[in-house]
């Protein structure tokens, strides 16, 4: 489907508006069966070659699609593509082909993408087919007979990119805000929608559904642009006749987009036993830039045709380059799907989308970031376990399962109440980290019990523990990773188990393992990917700093998304801040250091950050909300008195120092424009031109985390009250809550006295 938001309304309607009674009769849905899931994608336009979006959003259904085919239910998963409107017809002018044959073409790109990327789908939809048209048209005529749809006339503005009508306030300076592409005037004669009549039912129906829109951060903005009025919308189109034509007007064709939100319907054969069973959807996942469509638009739409709404709508996040431009065929910042699939293999790829982003963020596409997922998680972690288990059962079993017994320490080391808890929440991020924590769980097994020295007996439980391990972890894989969950299996010579096999100790003892092979094999950064990289950083630290008990731990966060909240941390914001001794962290000896640091260099005291957020957190049961990063580093200052500094890596020049100020250096504060001095004695972060900031809270403008940030550079000052153990501590807490809420990946940075 479309990029783009739609108007609520248009200008200026006149002609033969038709009155009639309200609807709300029908077809109903009579499922309810438990077991029973339906989930689709947003339909794709395929005026040209599908992008890493299309694949992402896709991978999101299969997940899901999967997840819930290995617990056993019956499961419908719908996607496919939408060929009317008046864009598809320009594509095909420009083309020299005809629409159909123009669509025809294309989707094979699309057909090809579900095919290379393991998509599971059960129906791949065209709006071109001939029993979707068949049922827009009666659905249409269904509405127009009840009153919901009149004649009349559209006069106002329209993007063709977006296909979608906007007012005058929507736009950017004249432009389309989505596309920043003029804008057409268009008067003709259209039938529209009552979506005005539904106003007040759609609120009350989002009062009691409140989980309808994932994640509940999207959901504020769409109820407050309807609480601002709904007006009708224009629904059929006579400048241009690629589309379904109305049974009892054919001059007109039906609006591309109410011909669209259709699909979800005829893709079950609605009417039939079929819909019957799957209706209503359980999850349309989509982008969030049609949002509004989905949310609004596909709710009147079926208040008014008598239809039950879908459980959810999942919005995803753009998938942007390393840099932060968005991936689309509008800005040309494409990623070939499956030339980076060919490349590094689907299963890594989609490993590094459902693990870097987390559902409803925007997430960054950096090649640098997934060969560094692929060689350290994939080929070293879950590929050396394998190899490793699999060499030791040839040499010490020759290649035959052991009948032996689990070793249930590590048995309970697998959270599978976890791994269930995090999916039920649309967390498949949180629960590939769960299953790898039990991998990296295995891999210290073969390493704690030194495998390779053991022999008999020993040998036998060991290694049986560790091949039933790889059982479990290769079932629990094949949501997220299909194919690989097939190799690893094929290894252990048995077939891809179920949700009744997620338990240990069913590997049949006697039976030969399969032929050993390489399941990952490690990836070279490309030339062009290595910029994207965080690069290296040293920081150094004064002998006179050093003696007077400063400490430092520092990292790097590179491959950020930096936003400006996050529902799921404010979320532990809030817990933190209701849970937390505030009394205590101001009281507290590592407080107490940084005053004595003051008066050790003879600076007056000053009002450290730390009591800045205790303040604020007892007067109004919260921290400020800065963004992710700085919210993200507020949580362990909350809890531990720690400061914590953070600036854009790739805003500073060179190195970094700590020293003792002579008076001649100046900073520009955060928020000004106009530098100051800084005053002799305090001591200073500096780089190779500038002061990054000076004490503990007074940091420079021009290095501070933006969205814009990539990479981050961090430090947790300590004192002489402060073992560097708790240092190195809080810095772990505070890069996990970093690539948790942010994505990305840290390493630490070595601090040195010179």
């Amino acid at each position: 489907m479309k990029a783009g938001k739609d108007s609520r309304g248009a200008k200026k309607r006149t002609g033969n508006a038709k009155t009639g009674r309200a609807t709300g009769i029908g077809v109903r849905s009579a499922k309810g069966q438990k077991g029973m899931f339906y989930i689709t994608t947003a339909i794709d336009y395929p005026n040209s070659k599908p992008h890493l979006g299309h694949a992402y959003e896709k991978t999101v259904a299969d997940c899901i699609a999967r997840w819930h085919r290995l617990k056993g239910e019956d499961v419908f998963f719908l996607t496919g593509t939408d060929e009317h409107g008046k864009k598809i017809q320009q594509a095909a002018e420009k083309a020299g082909k005809p629409p159909k044959e123009f669509v025809d073409w294309q989707v094979t790109g699309f057909k090809e993408l579900c095919v290379k990327w393991g998509v599971s789908h059960d129906r791949f939809i065209r709006t071109t087919d001939q029993g979707h048209e068949r049922m827009c048209q009666g659905l249409f005529q269904k509405a127009l007979d009840s009153g919901d749809i009149y004649l009349g006339t559209y006069d106002g503005l329209y993007c063709v990119a977006c296909e979608a009508f906007y007012l005058e306030k929507d736009l950017d300076h004249g432009l389309c805000p989505v596309h920043r592409k003029p804008v057409e005037n268009v008067k003709e004669e259209s039938y529209f929608f009552r979506m005005s009549k539904y106003q007040k039912r759609w609120l009350v129906f989002m009062e009691k559904n409140q989980g309808f829109i994932f994640p509940k951060s999207k959901r504020a903005e769409v109820v407050n642009r309807v609480r601002e009025g709904l007006h009708d919308l224009s629904v059929s189109r006579t400048t241009f006749d690629w589309g379904i034509p109305l049974k009892s007007d054919p001059k007109h064709v039906i609006y591309v987009w109410f011909d669209a939100l259709l699909n979800y319907l005829s893709g079950v054969d609605w009417p039939s036993a079929k819909s019957k069973k799957f209706w209503p959807a359980d999850i349309h996942v989509i982008g969030v830039d049609i949002l509004w469509f989905h949310s609004v638009i596909w709710p009147t739409m079926l208040f008014s045709l008598g239809i039950e709404l879908p459980k959810k709508i999942l919005v995803h996040g753009f998938i942007r380059s390393a840099s932060g431009e968005k991936l689309s065929k509008t800005t040309g910042a494409i990623v070939d799907p499956l030339e980076v699939g060919d490349t590094y293999g689907v299963d890594s790829v989609r490993y590094y989308l459902l693990r870097e982003i987390p559902l409803g963020e925007d997430g960054n596409f950096s090649e640098a970031a997934l060969v560094e997922r692929h060689n350290r998680e994939l080929a070293n972690d879950l590929g050396n376990l394998l190899n490793r288990t699999m060499s030791l059962a040839e040499k010490k079993l020759n290649g035959i399962v052991p009948k032996a017994k689990v070793d249930q320490e590590l048995a309970k080391q697998l959270g599978l109440k976890k791994i269930v808890s995090h999916m039920d929440a649309l967390e498949p991020h949180m629960a590939l980290a769960e299953i790898f924590s039990f991998v990296s769980a295995c891999n210290r097994y073969v390493n704690g019990k030194e495998v390779w020295k053991l022999e008999g007996k020993q040998a036998e439980a060991a290694l049986y523990s560790l091949l039933d391990s790889l059982r479990v972890i290769a079932i629990l894989l094949s949501p997220f990773m299909p194919d690989t969950a097939v190799r690893i299996s094929g290894q252990l010579n048995v077939p891809l188990g179920s949700w009744k096999d997620l338990k240990f100790g069913l590997l049949r003892g006697g039976k030969r393992l399969g032929t050993k092979e390489i399941l990952f094999v490690k990836k070279d950064v490309p030339a062009e990917a290595k910029a994207q990289v965080a690069r290296d950083i040293s920081v150094s630290i004064e002998p006179r700093l050093d003696a007077l008990g400063l400490k430092l731990a520092c990292a790097v966060v590179e491959g950020v998304s930096v936003k400006k909240k996050h529902e799921g941390l404010d979320r532990s914001i809030r817990e933190t801040v209701k849970a937390a001794d505030l009394s205590a962290v101001e009281a507290s000896g590592v407080i107490q250091g940084y005053l004595e640091l003051y008066d050790a260099l003879g600076v007056p005291r000053q009002r450290h950050a730390v009591a800045n957020l205790v303040e604020i957190a007892r007067q109004s049961g919260k921290l400020p909300t800065i963004n992710t990063v700085v919210d993200s580093y507020n949580l362990t200052s909350i809890t531990r008195g720690f400061i914590v500094g953070a600036h854009d890596l790739d805003r500073v020049s060179g190195n970094v120092r700590v020293k003792i100020a002579d008076g001649s250096e100046v900073y520009i504060p955060l928020g000004a424009q106009e530098a100051v001095p800084v005053k002799s004695g305090e001591y200073v972060f500096v780089d190779d031109k500038v002061v990054l900031c000076h004490l503990d809270v007074k940091q420079g403008e021009h290095t501070k985390v933006t969205n814009e940030t990539r990479n981050v550079f961090l430090y947790v000052q300590g004192n002489a009250r402060t073992p560097q153990r708790e240092l190195d501590s809080a810095m772990e807490e505070i890069c996990g809550n970093i690539v948790k809420f942010c994505g990305g990946k840290w390493k630490r940075v070595e601090v040195s006295v010179r």
